[in-house]
């Protein structure tokens, strides 16, 4: 069998994930500061992001960034971006909450990696943060906890946050469909990207 991919990794995690009952699960995920590969949601409305991983190097890079460096998914730092660059629309978001008095930053109730085993098992001790969870996949598609993520805060997800994610799901079925039928997208006046056609 050829090397498991990020598709492949997400696929499993996703079977798992509704194999425990999760209720929501939403790939590609932009519900905080940063980009979730997947986010899952309990029954009871707590929220675990999944950072799938395919190599020991994709993995320390990520290590670099903030959510990690500078705290954000531990205590809930905001974050400080020093890179000069311009500031995506979520973590925009972010400053304006914090302007508004809010003392954390938006994140998970739970962290995790996913990655093939493979990899985990390369991986020196002591290389993952104390609180992220780690799932191994192996090349059969089974799913292991290596290691249970610990809770990072008890505030569960609102209606809003849910349908924010139900939304993007909605989006993205239509737009995937409408690339395999080859339909163009077109501008309305209110700059919303629409099909051309009819329902009739």
């Amino acid at each position: 069998m050829a090397s498991l991919t990020a598709p492949d990794i997400a696929w499993h995690m996703r079977c798992y994930a509704q194999g425990l009952l999760h209720e929501w699960i939403t790939p590609n995920a932009l519900l905080y500061a940063w980009e979730s590969d997947l986010l899952t949601v309990t029954r009871d409305g707590m929220v675990c992001e999944v950072e799938i991983k395919c190599s020991r190097t994709d993995l320390l890079n990520d290590l670099k960034k903030p959510k990690h460096s500078q705290g954000m998914l531990l205590n809930g730092t905001f974050m400080d971006k020093r890179s000069g660059k311009a500031k995506t629309l979520n973590e925009a978001r972010e400053d304006q909450r914090r302007r508004a008095g809010a003392e954390r930053c938006r994140r998970p109730n739970y962290f995790c990696f996913a990655l093939p085993c493979a990899i985990y098992r390369k991986l020196p001790a002591g290389k993952l943060p104390p609180y992220a969870g780690v799932y191994t996949v192996d090349e059969e598609g089974r799913v292991f906890e290596e290691r249970r993520p610990i809770q990072l805060h008890t505030e569960r997800i609102g209606a809003d946050d849910l349908l924010a994610l139900a939304r993007k799901m909605h989006h993205r079925y239509w737009e995937e469909l409408r690339r395999a039928r080859h339909v163009p997208m077109v501008q309305n006046g209110e700059g919303v990207a629409e099909t051309q056609g009819t329902l009739a």
